[in-house]
């Protein structure tokens, strides 16, 4: 587990009002499969507000960001490192 991928978790649990902890979260489920198979369920509403969300963390604009990139929380976390942003505690 990566500082970025423990801020990522954080950051939607916190933006999207989901009902689990963060650390519930499996850094490599589908962020939009269907709950019955693993992943988070999630819409592209979500997306947008876990975008707006981490745009404001990291006060990073996200204009580049691909679909690939938003797969789960750790190709999210890897596109932060790409980026080179370092996460604070």
């Amino acid at each position: 587990m990566t500082a970025e991928e423990d801020v990522v978790r954080t950051i939607m649990v916190q933006a999207l009002e989901l009902p689990i902890r963060p650390e519930e979260i499996d850094v490599n489920a589908p962020l939009f499969g269907p709950q019955t198979a693993g992943g988070l369920g999630l819409d592209s509403l979500s997306s947008l507000e876990i975008l707006a969300a981490l745009s404001n963390h990291f006060e990073l604009p996200f204009e580049d960001v691909e679909a690939s990139d938003f797969q789960t929380v750790s190709t999210l976390a890897s596109y932060l490192r790409r980026q080179g942003n370092r996460v604070s505690q």
